[in-house]
């Protein structure tokens, strides 16, 4: 033990605090972690922009920064910007985890249907950067932070803003399914009546998404073009705005009756743009859940925004090393350097999150 502390102080890790009372003899010197000694970077490729944090020790957000993405920008453009922005950080970063709003497995983007890209290798985006580079589908990553910064055991979280997913957690460990595709929810099939950017119709996203519900608020008399523009007719009390969203409630709350019979969740965090919406979801969507439930139980199913509003996708990517560096013994953990020492092998997680090898 006197050997890790050792190394713990040397690496800047721990600092020593004032000394206990002791009864007898000399008294303790009383250590504790430095808070921001190292930090883990997460970052959200998401569809309209990039968000990219800064976690602690603690789970407290240091920094983040936020940038919008031209149309026409790739995804090879998006992540030489992220890695421009992120190489000031590097000294002090744990690992950056990358988060994406498709099916991911390893550093495979299998399928992106919002952001139209389909069978993307990013390793030669990433092998070059100085750190440890993890990818993660944004939904799972987030219901991860809440795993490992909360202590969750059986959770649903849904990330709801362009599309539709869901991150589950059953026992503490983290579902993912044979091919990374496990909680594409938005993804399942209802009436085929709306085309969906997968190239289907009748996606769940396509009538629960945003997009539709600035059209269904036009429909009914509003006159913003974007959510910013509903939200704050919202907050004026503007009839359509209220309608749009009473309505978007009431259909949240049927989808998380079947949520509930699917996954057997004890909590449900809502992230995505649409936890900025939630006060004025919340009673709609409690009414809807508790009228449409399976079970007794699933009526008082406790939903919640996440603490993290918009910035939880990037903070979940954060919590994969952080979950990394506790769970597998730090720094020493670290996966192989790859020829020369320039960039990072495959990275190793352990297996208590269910985030596997």
């Amino acid at each position: 033990m006197s050997r890790l502390v050792e190394e713990l102080l040397q690496e800047g890790l721990l600092e020593e605090g004032p000394a206990a009372p002791s009864p007898l003899g000399r008294p303790p010197t009383l250590l504790r972690l430095r808070p921001r000694a190292r930090m883990a970077l997460g970052a959200e490729v998401g569809v309209e922009g990039t968000v990219l944090v800064a976690l602690d020790w603690q789970g407290q957000v240091a920094w983040s920064k936020e940038w919008a993405h031209a149309p026409e920008e790739d995804l090879h453009a998006r992540i030489q910007r992220l890695l421009l922005e992120v190489r000031p950080h590097l000294q002090d970063a744990l690992g950056l985890g990358i988060t994406l709003p498709g099916v991911v497995a390893g550093r495979r983007l299998l399928l992106a249907p919002n952001l139209g890209w389909r069978e993307v290798d990013l390793s030669p985006h990433l092998a070059a950067l100085p750190l440890p580079v993890a990818l993660e589908n944004d939904a799972k990553a987030s219901a991860l932070s809440e795993v490992f910064l909360h202590g969750e055991q059986n959770l649903a979280y849904v990330v709801l803003s362009t599309g539709l997913g869901v991150g589950v957690v059953a026992e503490g460990r983290l579902l993912r399914g044979a091919t990374g595709a496990f909680g594409e929810v938005g993804h399942w099939l209802g009436e085929r009546v709306s085309p969906c950017r997968c190239g289907r119709r009748g996606c769940l996203e396509v009538a629960l998404g945003l997009e539709t519900l600035v059209k269904r608020y036009r429909a009914l008399g509003g006159t913003a073009s974007t959510l910013e523009g509903l939200l704050a007719g919202a907050r004026a009390g503007e009839e359509a705005a209220l309608l749009a969203l009473r309505q978007l409630g009431e259909a949240l709350g049927r989808f998380l009756a079947n949520l509930a019979v699917a996954y057997d969740p004890a909590r449900v965090v809502v992230g995505g743009r649409v936890a900025e919406l939630f006060p004025f979801l919340e009673a709609p969507l409690r009414a809807s859940l508790e009228a449409h439930a399976f079970l007794e139980a699933h009526r008082r199913l406790p939903v919640a925004p996440s603490v993290y509003g918009h910035l939880a996708p990037a903070v979940g990517g954060a919590s994969l090393f952080l979950a990394r560096f506790f769970e597998l013994g730090g720094l020493w953990a670290e996966g192989p350097r790859r020829n020369g020492g320039e960039g990072y092998a495959e990275v190793a997680f352990g297996d208590r999150y269910g985030l596997g090898a």
